[in-house]
Order: C-alpha cells, then sequence, then structure tokens
C-alpha cells in the first residue's frame, strides 16, 4: 500500500498522479493512430512535389513543420507506457532527458514553423514581387536551421537538470515546479504568443485550440506559483486540468497534415492520383502531387517560386 502511494503522489505535494491516466492515454493514442500515417503520407507527397520542382521555400517550412510532428509522434509510446506504470519511468535519467527535449522542442519548433508558413504567404500575397529575395530555399533552409537550433537551446535552458527525478521514478515531472522553471515557461508562453496580425485563419485555430488552453493554463499555474505561499495547494487545484491541457498539444500533430491537404479537395484528388499511378508509372512521372497550403488558393502558387 505505502508503494502504490509512493507512485500515485509526489513526495512533496502528494498529488494524485493516476487521475490523469486515462484522458492522457486516448489523447496520446489518438494522435500516435491518427498522426502517425497522415504525417507520413503527408511527408510522402511533399516528396513528390519536390520532385515535380514546385513549392519553393513553402516546401521547406511544411516539410519541417511535418517532421517535428513526426517526432513528436515518436516519443508518445514511451509517454503511454510511462502513464500506465503510475507515473514511473522505468527507462533511466538519459532516456527521459532525451524523449523530454524531443517532445518539448518539436513543440515549440512547431509553433515558430507555424508563424513562418503564415508569414511567407503574407509577403507573398501583399508584396510578391518585393519579397522575392527573401522568399528564397536558401533564406528557408537557413531559417530552419536557425529554428531548430534556438529552440533546442531554449528548451535546453530551461529543462537541463531537473527533467528525472530518480528517487521517486517522475520523468519531466516537479511538484511544485522550481523557480526556474516557472520563469523558463512563462518565457515560453510569452514567445509563442508573438504572431503576426495577418496570420490565417486555420493557423490561427490551430494556435487557440490546441495550444490556446495549454498557454492559458500554463501561465496561470506558473505566475501564480512565483506569487504564492502555498504551492501545493496550487499545483493540486490546477493539476488535471494542466495535464490533460499539456496533452492535447499532441494533437497538433494531427491537424497540421488535416488542414494543409485533407481538407483541400484538389489536393486530395491529386493524391489519390499519385497513389493510383505508384504502381504503374516507372518512368518517374513529373506529374507530382501539388499540395494544400494555407493560402486561400487550394494549392501552392508556383508562380511564388524564385
Amino acid at each position: 500500500m505505502n508503494i502504490m502511494l509512493l507512485n500515485l503522489t509526489n513526495g512533496s505535494c502528494h498529488l494524485p498522479l493516476e487521475t490523469d491516466r486515462d484522458g492522457l492515454t486516448f489523447i496520446y493514442s489518438l494522435a500516435l493512430s491518427l498522426g502517425l500515417p497522415s504525417n507520413l503520407l503527408s511527408i510522402w507527397g511533399l516528396y513528390q512535389l519536390g520532385r515535380s520542382g514546385g513549392g519553393g521555400c513553402q516546401l521547406v517550412y511544411i516539410l519541417n513543420l511535418l517532421l517535428s510532428d513526426l517526432l513528436q509522434l515518436l516519443t508518445l509510446p514511451l509517454w503511454i507506457l510511462y502513464l500506465q506504470r503510475a507515473h514511473h519511468w522505468l527507462y533511466g535519467s538519459t532516456a527521459c532527458q532525451l524523449v523530454a527535449y524531443v517532445f518539448y522542442v518539436n513543440v515549440y519548433a512547431s509553433v515558430v514553423f507555424l508563424c513562418l508558413i503564415a508569414m511567407d504567404r503574407f509577403l507573398a500575397i501583399v508584396y510578391p514581387l518585393s519579397s522575392r529575395r527573401v522568399r528564397s530555399m536558401k533564406v528557408a533552409a537557413l531559417s530552419g536551421i536557425l529554428v531548430w537550433s534556438l529552440t533546442f537551446l531554449f528548451c535546453l535552458s530551461g529543462l537541463y537538470p531537473s527533467v528525472f527525478e530518480p528517487s521517486r521514478g517522475l520523468c519531466l515531472e516537479q511538484y511544485p515546479v522550481s523557480p526556474k522553471y516557472a520563469r523558463f515557461k512563462i518565457v515560453s508562453v510569452v514567445i509563442n504568443s508573438l504572431k503576426t496580425e495577418k496570420d490565417y485563419f486555420l493557423i490561427t485555430v490551430i494556435f487557440f485550440v490546441i495550444f490556446g488552453p495549454y498557454h492559458l493554463v500554463g501561465c496561470y499555474r506558473f505566475v501564480t506559483l512565483l506569487l504564492t505561499d502555498d504551492p501545493c495547494s496550487l499545483e493540486r487545484s490546477v493539476y488535471l486540468a494542466y495535464r490533460l491541457c499539456y496533452g492535447i498539444t499532441s494533437l497538433n500533430t494531427l491537424l497540421d497534415p488535416l488542414f494543409y491537404i485533407f481538407l483541400c479537395h484538389d489536393a486530395r484528388h491529386k493524391l489519390r492520383r499519385s497513389l493510383s499511378c505508384l504502381g504503374r508509372d516507372k518512368t518517374g512521372s513529373k506529374s507530382g502531387i501539388v499540395m494544400a497550403t494555407v493560402s486561400p488558393r487550394s494549392q501552392i502558387d508556383q508562380g511564388d517560386t524564385v
């Protein structure tokens, strides 16, 4: 009985850690079962688009977005096992740190790439001629490298070294959180909220529906933790809501390819044509596939390429 109590509570605040198991397991399983095939299919579609010479810098941004989604999805089986073992991590400190970094880096990188996609479409429509130099493949590639590097360094500064607690087997959990981690999370909320006024509707939907609840609850939690004299009482009051909102962020791996590809009739039609030709087209036809974007048009404008 004492061992079970230790597994299901945190030694400092005595939180009922098992209350998030069913909800998060459902969310992670849904994201993994639907997000993995849709992201792989989307990446294959991008490959076909790249072979045809289309897409421009949008190709780079969307590919990085889908790559961040795919890497995040690959961590979900370990988190599901972690939940089923009553928040007890069995794979050691190194594995915990690696999975935690991959998960957080890709959550924040996906938000940045969403903003880059929206900004690119804004420039293509409002300043089509003057922005051609900025909207080049080289600039897009350099922007991708910069985003990954800065996001990794930012997460490293906030997560290291307090990711794993060997005494309780907790991975990426601490109750109450340290002031350093609380400040890191507040800064991350502010950074992820810096969006351009011209973001497109679908990107705004992704941000507010998927990331909005997590940022709102997280901002309240971490700001209040820096001010309150009873952090454990606060942790108990927001624990379940925060954990579920935290899990909902993984659904961006499902909505990203859904918005960019499968909601567009033209993109679905071209994807079916490409798949149907896969078995009989041995010559590497350049028909390819045109990917859906956040542009008001249903396909990437070939005239936007440089």
